[in-house]
C-alpha cells in the first residue's frame, strides 16, 4: 500500500486564495492567512491539506501563500499579508533567523501569529502566540531510542558506528533532531559511536550521495539515522550499490513517508519515527480559529512522535488521513 500517494498541487508560487464555507456569510467569516514553502513536495501538499480540511470545518476564509524555500520572498509575502489585515497569520518559516524581523512586525500589527512547523529560537516566543508541529529534540530522541533497540535486535549489543544524513544544514529541524539523537546516545549507549555526518537538504538524490561518502570513509558502519524518509531511501539506494545489505545495517529514519515505510516493511530500514503533515496542518488550522475567536489556545502544541518498526507499522498507518 502506498500510505501518502502523492497529492501534489499544481499551485503556482506566489498567492492561492480560497474560501472555505461552511455555509455562513462570507464577509462574517475569519481571514486566516498561510505563509507556507512550497506545495511541489509530499509533505506539503499533505499539510495543506489536513490545514483546509480543518478550515472548512471551522468555517474561515484561508489565504495561502507559497514560497520556495525562499526567505527574502516570505518577508516580502508578510509585507503583503499585513496590508490585507487578517485576523490570524500562520507562518511556516523558511528559515527561522531570518524571519525574526516579520515576527516583530506582526506583533507590532496586533495580528495575533501561529508559529507552525519550526519553531524559532524561543528568545522570540513573545511575538508569537501558539507554536504547533513537532518537537525536534524529541524526535531525534525516539529515533536514538530506535537505533540502540536495533542494535539489540540485530546483535550488535551497544557498541558500533553510527553515521548520520542531516537535512538542510542551520534549520530548526535540522539542528534539534541532530541533537536529540547525539545526546540520547550519550546518555543510554555511549558505545554507540556518531563517526560522521553529512547534508543532503532532505532530498533522496542528494542523501545517495552522501551517504556513499561515509559509507566508504568509515568502514563496518552499523546503523545510520537520516533526519527524513526521503533521505532513507537515498542511503537504501547507496548502499545496495555499495554491494552493502541495508537488511543488515539499523537504518532511522523520520516521517512515516510511503517510500520509508515500504523500505521498513521489506527489511531494508529498521525504523522511522511518525511526523503527520496532515496533522500538522490542521493543529495549526485549530489553533488559528481559537486566536480568531478570541481563545486562549495552548501556547506549544506537540505533535506525537512514536517510533514505527516493522512490527509495529501500524503507527504509520493509523496516522494517515
Amino acid at each position: 500500500m502506498n500510505l501518502r500517494k502523492s497529492v501534489i498541487s499544481c499551485l503556482a508560487l506566489g498567492t492561492i486564495a480560497a474560501t472555505l464555507s461552511t455555509g455562513a456569510d462570507a464577509a462574517a467569516q475569519p481571514h486566516v492567512a498561510l505563509l507556507m514553502p512550497t506545495q511541489s513536495v509530499e509533505y506539503w501538499a499533505l499539510y495543506v491539506k489536513g490545514f483546509e480540511k480543518e478550515a472548512q470545518a471551522q468555517g474561515f476564509k484561508l489565504d495561502v501563500k507559497v514560497t520556495n524555500y525562499d526567505p527574502n520572498e516570505q518577508a516580502t509575502q508578510v509585507e503583503q499579508t499585513l496590508a490585507q489585515k487578517p485576523d490570524v497569520i500562520v507562518l511556516v518559516p523558511v528559515d527561522s533567523s531570518a524571519m525574526v524581523p516579520s515576527i516583530r512586525k506582526i506583533d507590532q500589527a496586533k495580528i495575533p501569529l501561529v508559529i507552525s512547523n519550526s519553531m524559532p529560537d524561543q528568545k522570540y516566543s513573545r511575538y508569537w502566540k501558539v507554536f504547533t508541529g513537532p518537537n525536534d529534540v524529541s524526535n531525534g530522541q525516539v529515533a536514538a531510542k530506535a537505533m540502540i533497540q536495533g542494535f539489540k535486535d540485530k546483535g550488535y549489543g551497544d557498541k558500533g558506528k553510527v553515521i548520520v544524513i542531516n537535512g538542510q544544514m542551520g534549520t530548526p529541524p535540522q539542528i534539534q533532531r541532530y541533537q536529540g539523537f547525539v545526546d540520547e546516545l550519550k546518555k543510554d549507549a555511549p558505545g554507540i559511536e556518531v563517526v560522521g555526518a553529512q547534508p543532503a537538504d532532505w532530498d533522496a538524490v542528494k542523501a545517495e550521495a552522501a551517504a556513499s561518502a561515509l559509507f566508504t570513509q568509515f568502514k563496518d558502519v552499523k546503523g545510520v539515522y537520516t533526519e527524513n524518509d526521503s533521505q532513507l531511501r537515498g542511503v537504501v539506494t547507496a548502499a545496495q550499490r555499495l554491494g552493502l545489505d541495508p537488511s543488515k545495517l539499523v537504518i532511522v529514519g523520520h516521517g512515516c513517508d510511503s517510500g520509508g515505510v515500504e523500505a521498513i516493511s521489506a527489511g531494508k530500514a529498521y525504523a522511522t519515527v511518525e511526523q503527520s503533515p496532515f496533522d500538522d496542518g490542521a493543529y495549526a488550522a485549530r489553533a488559528a480559529q481559537e486566536l480568531a475567536s478570541g481563545k486562549t489556545p495552548k501556547a506549544v502544541q506537540y505533535l506525537p512522535n512514536p517510533a514505527a518498526t516493522k512490527a509495529s507499522l501500524n503507527v504509520c498507518y493509523s496516522q494517515q488521513k
